[in-house]
């Protein structure tokens, strides 16, 4: 199932309309992982835009994990290494660990290791929940991250900075709609 469904090369931006199969990789995923890790990992919920069924998503199933502690992840490294993951550590945000899946011409998966006490967790939910319950703000944001990918289709990280203003407005409304 995963061939021309998921994959992208790293550093690019190429935007695929809405695949209902993410959600079933999502889930075979979550699966091994939670398998693999019944100690280590408590839970894991799907995130970025390939779990908001309106949203028009660059094709890497986002994953958050769970776990007590991040101090305690090192202890799972070398196996998340063994299933194909890589680590990429805390690439400037503090509160999670980030691992990538598949070569850097193909990543399939990013996996993001937080505590539930995050912030990190805590504005996953709160993003995720918004879209779902907003389509019409999830459109705007749709229109938004296409305008970003035409204008950088090889340069990710200006298309995510070109993102955070509004992913932060819509963090503010989902805080005040709790």
């Amino acid at each position: 199932m995963r061939n021309n469904i998921i994959g992208l090369k790293r550093g690019n931006v190429k935007l695929r309309k809405h695949n209902s199969n993410w959600r079933q990789l999502f889930k075979q995923e979550k699966e091994l992982l939670l398998k693999r890790f019944p100690d280590a990992i408590l839970e894991i919920s799907h995130g970025g835009s390939t779990a908001i069924p309106t949203i028009p998503a660059k094709p890497i199933i986002d994953m958050f994990a769970v776990v007590s502690s991040l101090k305690d992840t090192e202890k799972i490294r070398k196996s998340l290494e063994e299933m194909g993951y890589e680590y990429r550590g805390e690439e400037s945000v503090p509160e999670r660990i980030l691992y990538v899946k598949g070569k850097p011409k193909l990543r399939t998966h990013h996996l993001q290791l937080v505590e539930r006490s995050s912030d990190e967790w805590k504005n996953h939910i709160l993003i995720r929940d918004y879209f779902l319950k907003h389509p019409e703000i999830a459109k705007e944001y749709a229109k938004l991250k296409l305008e970003l990918a035409k204008k950088y289709p090889n340069d990710r990280k200006s298309y995510s900075n070109g993102k955070d203003v509004f992913i932060k407005s819509i963090i503010q409304k989902a805080k005040e709609e709790n």
